[in-house]
């Protein structure tokens, strides 16, 4: 295994995957929409062509830290969308530095098969969290997600 790949979990922060997936009776699977948190990096995610994959990474209020995706194959995935979710504060409350922060969500979606031949593919996708406003060499956090043939 690569170090790369070995750098998988940030934090306890996050619960775990929601998983949704829709089949049809005497048909192959219908494409379905997968959701993920930080808290389940590191796991193999079966999927094929038309399922659409749905991160939600959450930052710290007020530390200036963001999350950025590292490049994807793009033979096999599509960004559909990137959006931040802002997070209000408690009602009659102020928010605090460290306290729940905006969430990054980005939405893929898969656009081929996972195989080469008969042979199934393993692709990543790594999400990096970057602190802000520095130049040069930093320390950031990654986590990591495989895409496997479904």
């Amino acid at each position: 295994m690569r170090t790369l790949q070995k750098i998988l979990l940030w934090g306890a922060a996050c619960g775990a995957a929601t998983l949704a997936p829709v089949v049809l009776a005497g048909s192959a699977a219908a494409p379905r929409t997968l959701s993920f948190t930080v808290g389940s990096a590191g796991q193999d995610i079966a999927v094929q062509p038309g399922d659409r994959l749905q991160f939600t990474l959450n930052t710290s209020a007020g530390t200036g830290y963001t999350w950025r995706a590292l490049e994807v194959d793009p033979a096999y995935l599509t960004l559909i969308e990137k959006r931040t979710l802002q997070v209000a504060p408690a009602a009659g409350r102020a928010p605090v530095v460290g306290g729940a922060g905006p969430a990054t969500v980005y939405t893929y979606q898969v656009v081929a098969p996972l195989k080469r031949g008969s042979l199934s593919l393993t692709t990543p996708i790594f999400f990096a969290q970057v602190p802000p406003g520095r130049a040069g060499a930093v320390q950031v956090q990654l986590v990591q997600f495989n895409l496997v043939a479904r």
